[in-house]
C-alpha cells in the first residue's frame, strides 16, 4: 500500500483546519487570502469572461469545536466542562438524555424519536440553516417536549456547501454539550429506539450497576428493517408502520426475513453483540461481552456524561471510521461493554447519503476488487499513478493511522474487555500505510475466545434469531 499519511496532512489541510483549497477562507484580518493574492491582477482581466467557481467551505468546522481543535489530527482524551466521572452518584440520581444528530432531510424522523421515548431529555444538533428556535417549534407542534427538547443548529451553508464532508463528530460533540443528566444514549437518527428504551434504562437494577460503575458503556443492539418498497427510493407511508417498537414486532419481522442484525455485511460492525443472547436475555438484565472481534465494532452505548468520557475525534467527518474510533477509545480507556436485555434500537432504510457516497468512489482500477485485496492492486504497476489522495476514503484511512498512534502513545491500555483470540485483522482493508507493522498493528489476539458461535456469523445468527424456539444456540 502507499505511504501517504505524512503527504496526505499537507496537501489535504490548510495550516488553519480547513479543508481543501483557500478560496473563500479569511485571515485573521477578515480578508480574502485568494481575492487579496490576485488583487494587481483583476484589473488586468475584468473584461475576460469569468466562469463562477465551484462553491467552496467558506468557514473551518474547527471553529465550532469545545475540545479547542484546530486541525483533523488533533485528537483529545477527554470531554470539557462535563462532571468528574470521581464523584459517586446513587442510583436514585441516575437520569438519561437521548442525543443525537442530524440533517436538514431528515427532521422528520424527529418526532417519532419524540413519541418513542417519551416526555424525556433530548439533545440534538441539526446540520440545517434553518434557525434552532424556529426548528424546536415545529418539532414541539408535532409532539416533541418543548421542556425536555434541546435543539442546536449549525449551517450547512457556511460549513458544507457541497453536502460531502458532514461533520458529524463535531456535531455529536455539540449535542453532548447540552446533557444535564448524569448519563446518555447516544444514537444516530436513523436509528430509532424501542418504545420500552427508556423505561428498561430505568429499572432498578439497571440503574445500581450504572451507579456502581462509571466506566460502564451499555450496549443496546441494533437491528435493521428491510425497505418496503422494491423500487430505490425512500417510501415512507410504507416503511413507517412496520417499523418495530417492541421486541415481538422485531422477532416477527426477522422470521418473515424483513428485518435482520444491522447491516449483515460489515461483520466488524456489530459482530460483537451477542444477538443470539439477547433473543432470550430478561428485560433490564445485562450481559458482559467476554471480547471484542473487530477494531470496527460500533455500538450505540448509554454511558455516564462525565469528563473523562473521551470524545468524539472531530477530525473525522462525512463517512467512515468516526464512530468506530470512540468505541476504540471507551476500551482502551478501561470501558466495560456490557449489553441489556430487551432493549434495541432499529434502523430506518433510507437512502444513501451524499457523504456515503462520497466514501463509496473508487479508481477504475479498484471498482470490481474486493476490500481485503486491495493492497495488492495498490501495491502493483496498475495502481503506481493511483491518486489515492482524491479519494475520501484514503484521507480517512491515513488519518486513521495517525489516530491509531496517538491512541497507542497517549491513552495507557486499561482495557476489561480483550480482543478475541480470533478477532478480525482489520487493518488489511486499509488502503494507506506507513510501514508493515501497520499492517498488524491493533489487531492483536486476546485471551478469550468468542465462545460457541454467538455473534461469529451473520447469516447463522440471523436464522437463530428467527427460530420459533427458545434458548438458541449454546454459549
Amino acid at each position: 500500500m502507499q505511504k501517504l499519511s505524512e503527504k496526505w496532512k499537507n496537501l489535504r489541510f490548510n495550516k488553519d483546519g480547513t479543508i481543501g483549497t483557500v478560496r473563500g477562507v479569511k485571515d485573521s484580518k477578515g480578508k480574502d487570502k485568494v481575492k487579496e493574492k490576485d488583487k494587481d491582477s483583476s484589473s488586468k482581466k475584468k473584461h475576460e469572461k469569468v466562469e463562477e467557481p465551484k462553491p467552496e467551505p467558506i468557514a473551518s468546522i474547527f471553529e465550532l469545536s469545545l475540545l479547542g481543535n484546530t486541525s483533523p489530527s488533533d485528537f483529545r482524551l477527554t470531554t470539557p466542562n462535563a462532571p468528574s466521572c470521581s464523584e459517586p452518584i446513587d442510583a436514585d440520581s441516575i437520569s438519561f438524555t437521548l442525543v443525537s444528530q442530524l440533517s436538514h432531510d431528515r427532521i422528520w424522523m424527529l418526532p417519532y424519536h419524540c413519541k418513542r421515548w417519551g416526555d424525556n431529555p433530548m439533545s440534538i444538533v441539526i446540520f440545517t440553516d434553518e434557525d434552532a428556535a424556529v426548528v424546536k417549534n415545529k418539532l414541539v407542534i408535532e409532539g416533541c417536549s418543548k421542556e425536555h427538547l434541546t435543539v442546536q443548529t449549525v449551517s450547512k451553508t457556511r460549513y458544507d456547501p457541497q453536502g460531502t464532508d458532514y461533520p458529524v463528530n463535531v456535531l455529536r460533540n455539540l449535542a453532548f454539550s447540552k446533557v444535564k443528566t448524569t448519563h446518555l444514549v447516544y444514537a444516530d437518527i436513523d436509528f430509532w429506539p424501542s418504545e420500552s428504551l427508556h423505561s428498561i434504562l430505568n429499572i432498578q437494577s439497571v440503574k445500581e450497576r450504572m451507579a456502581s460503575d462509571s466506566k460502564l458503556a451499555t450496549v443496546v443492539p441494533v437491528f435493521q428493517m428491510n425497505r418496503r418498497c422494491r423500487a430505490y427510493k425512500d417510501c415512507r407511508d410504507d416503511n413507517i408502520p412496520f417499523m418495530p417498537k417492541r421486541k415481538d414486532e422485531l422477532i416477527g419481522l426477522i422470521k418473515k426475513r424483513e428485518a435482520s442484525t444491522f447491516d449483515p455485511t460489515n461483520e466488524g460492525g456489530h459482530g460483537s453483540t451477542r444477538y443470539i443472547s439477547w433473543k432470550d436475555q430478561k428485560e433490564g438484565s445485562y450481559l458482559d461481552l467476554p471480547c471484542i472481534r473487530s477494531n470496527r465494532y460500533e455500538p450505540y452505548l448509554a454511558v455516564r456524561y462525565c469528563s473523562e468520557l473521551p470524545p468524539f475525534q472531530e477530525g473525522f467527518s462525512g463517512y467512515g471510521k468516526n464512530k468506530m474510533t470512540w468505541a476504540m477509545q471507551l476500551r482502551r480507556s478501561g470501558y466495560q461493554f456490557s449489553q441489556l436485555g430487551e432493549a434495541f434500537l432499529v434502523h430506518y432504510p433510507h437512502l444513501d447519503s451524499k457523504s456515503r457516497l462520497e466514501w463509496n468512489k473508487k479508481p477504475k482500477e479498484l471498482q470490481k476488487v474486493d476490500s481485503t485485496l486491495v493492497v495488492d492492486v495498490l501495491e502493483s504497476k496498475k495502481g503506481s499513478n493511483i491518486d489515492l489522495l482524491s479519494y475520501k476514503r484514503a484521507r480517512v484511512d491515513a488519518l486513521f493511522l495517525d489516530y491509531k498512534d496517538w491512541l497507542r502513545d497517549n491513552v495507557t491500555d486499561s482495557s476489561r474487555v480483550p480482543m478475541c483470540e480470533n478477532a478480525l485483522n482489520d487493518d488489511v482493508r486499509l488502503w494507506v500505510h506507513r510501514d508493515a507493522e501497520d499492517k498488524s498493528e491493533d489487531n492483536e489476539s486476546g485471551d478469550n475466545d468468542d465462545g460457541n458461535d454467538d455473534g461469529n456469523d451473520v447469516v447463522e445468527v440471523n436464522e437463530e434469531l428467527a427460530k420459533d424456539t427458545e434458548g438458541g444456540a449454546q454459549e
